[in-house]
């Protein structure tokens, strides 16, 4: 629950003109926690107080540090344009620190009511069992699409699907999923909290990008995911999560020179 400090509160009011939800109001010219169940949990009331006088001890209050402005719009900019979709890695595994800073960016993704409900796997090991099972369930779905689709794109995604099976079955070390990078990680909620899990995903990817590892979106093992029992069980995932996106991540064995064009945006004023 919120607490303020009134000898260190110098009654500016800020926390009380950021507190969405009203819980805080100015009484007696102090702010005062007037309706403690609109409270939310966001922190805003914290990290907006020019004192420090304002604390909540159900939250980790030596999680904080004092922002900083060191980084440019330009800067920001060039890392985002910069990164690329990479299939090319080093078989060097990815270090525990490195795993932890990516994780610290994305638990500083935005949630709504601070709430935080994306969990993480790292996965290593398990990493040819999840993409046999992978490759399986695609091959499922590239059957039951060549008996069903006409349009050509249709019918050679569903010939590629069940050909990257077979090489799988025939050969251990074809990978056009995972590329043999040594880190998965994966952004697991409900379906209820997807869009913060995605929204973390995106976090970590720029952070990974800044770090200079490579990434990549498996947007086909979510797919995977979504309906395959034998990944839910590798996983070990409860029974109404998901896995909302899968990194895969580790040392490029591949250099981009330069960024890639992109369409201009598609914009509405109104």
């Amino acid at each position: 629950m919120i607490q303020i400090n009134h000898d260190n509160c110098i009654r500016c009011g800020l926390c009380v003109h950021d507190c969405f939800p009203g819980a805080l109001t100015m009484e007696n010219n102090r702010p005062a926690l007037s309706a403690p169940g609109n409270c939310i949990g966001c922190g805003h009331c914290i990290a907006v107080c020019p004192r420090a006088a304002v604390r909540d001890d159900s939250l980790n209050m030596d999680d904080m540090v004092l922002i900083r402005k060191d980084v440019t719009a330009g800067d920001l900019l060039g890392l985002m344009r910069s990164r690329r979709s990479c299939r090319h890695y080093r078989p060097d595994p990815v270090p525990e620190p490195v795993l932890q800073a990516l994780l610290e960016a994305a638990r500083a993704c935005p949630t709504a009511k601070n709430l935080q409900a994306t969990r993480y796997i790292a996965v290593t090991e398990r990493i040819p069992a999840l993409l046999d099972a992978a490759l399986e369930a695609l091959g499922q779905v590239g059957e039951l699409q060549s008996k069903t689709a006409t349009a050509p794109d249709e019918l050679r995604r569903a010939g590629n699907f069940i050909r990257w099976r077979d090489l799988r079955r025939e050969d251990r070390s074809f990978d056009p999923m995972f590329f043999h990078a040594p880190l998965l990680l994966m952004f697991v909620s409900t379906a209820e909290n997807a869009r913060d899990a995605a929204g973390a995903a995106a976090y970590t990817e720029l952070m990974a990008a800044a770090i200079g590892l490579g990434c990549l979106f498996s947007g086909y093992f979510t797919a995977c995911a979504a309906g395959s029992q034998e990944i839910h069980r590798l996983l070990n995932l409860r029974e109404n999560e998901q896995v909302v996106r899968c990194l895969v991540l580790g040392w490029p064995d591949i250099r981009f020179q330069r960024t890639a064009p992109r369409k201009q945006p598609d914009l509405t004023r109104m």
